[in-house]
């Protein structure tokens, strides 16, 4: 082959040389700026999936509350019993009430509360011997009740710590009788999430509302937090997660070694953020989709 045959070929055989190293190195970047954008895309739909889950079932929750207050309030032995002053009315119609929960719903041990038209308690149907005592000035949410004659839901703090209080006033021919108390704890929202999603939700009150929260004295802590629901019910290996994030982080998810997390806040009923809930799906289930 002469010289001037191999200077063609090489005219030839560079530029097409280029031309294929250009085109790979096109489409390994837009490769990657794909990964990057589809990665980004999984990680904003998992974030809104698990804020959704926690949301729907709070909300379910708080419908349950308002719901039973309301139909409570209305029983003819609440009213009855608050009109005449006669706790045993009471009494003996929540023993009815309970029982019929017993048999026809998955509330088992209902907690029921009763407050008469001075703000006082009237009748704590899991506890009837301690009643009477003054509530007016610690507990909100039965004095706006009284003032506004209408329904309510809120969490509120008790010694028992995160509480979901569902309430009604009680009225007889308009007349303010008192109010009545549908209380809830949380642990099922836990079980929820972890039964219809997979997902694993661990719920956190601040400690500076321990000295309220007594019952919670010797629960586990999380730096400046405190187990607000039941240890048994919670993923231990999620509760050891929560360790390497920021627990008051809401804006964005966060990413441990074995799960992708959001945290939401948790408002008592004057606005104030007094815990959080962590809610997290293992990362492998979220990088599979990836994948």
């Amino acid at each position: 082959m002469d010289i001037k045959s191999i200077s063609i070929s090489k005219k030839i055989q560079i530029p097409l040389i280029a031309s294929i190293v250009i085109g790979f190195l096109i489409i390994l970047v837009n490769y990657l700026y794909s990964i990057e954008e589809l990665t980004d895309d999984v990680y904003t739909k998992e974030k809104n999936s698990l804020k959704t889950t926690y949301s729907e079932l709070m909300v379910a929750k708080r419908d349950i509350g308002l719901t039973n207050a309301i139909n409570i309030a209305n029983d003819y032995s609440v009213v009855r019993a608050l009109l005449e002053d006669n706790r045993a009315i009471a009494i003996e119609g929540l023993k009815t009430l309970s029982q019929k929960f017993k048999k026809y719903t998955r509330y088992k041990n209902i907690k029921v509360h009763i407050h008469d038209a001075n703000l006082h308690s009237f009748l704590r149907a899991w506890k009837p011997d301690k009643y009477g005592d003054d509530l007016r000035s610690f507990r909100n949410t039965i004095v706006a009740v009284k003032r506004d004659k209408k329904p309510l839901v809120a969490v509120e703090l008790g010694r028992a710590g995160l509480v979901l209080r569902g309430l009604a006033p009680v009225l007889d021919k308009g007349t303010y009788l008192g109010s009545v108390e549908f209380m809830q704890g949380l642990n099922s929202i836990v079980k929820s999430a972890r039964k219809s999603n997979g997902y694993e939700i661990v719920i956190v009150m601040k400690n500076e509302f321990l000295p309220i929260a007594t019952r919670l004295q010797n629960a586990p802590r999380i730096g400046a937090y405190t187990l607000a629901v039941k240890k048994d019910v919670i993923n231990p290996d999620f509760l050891h997660d929560l360790k390497n994030i920021k627990i008051d982080k809401v804006d964005n998810f966060q990413i441990t070694e074995r799960y992708f997390i959001v945290s939401e806040p948790i408002e008592d009923f004057s606005g104030k953020v007094i815990a959080y809930a962590l809610v997290g799906d293992k990362i492998e289930n979220v990088n599979s989709v990836i994948s």
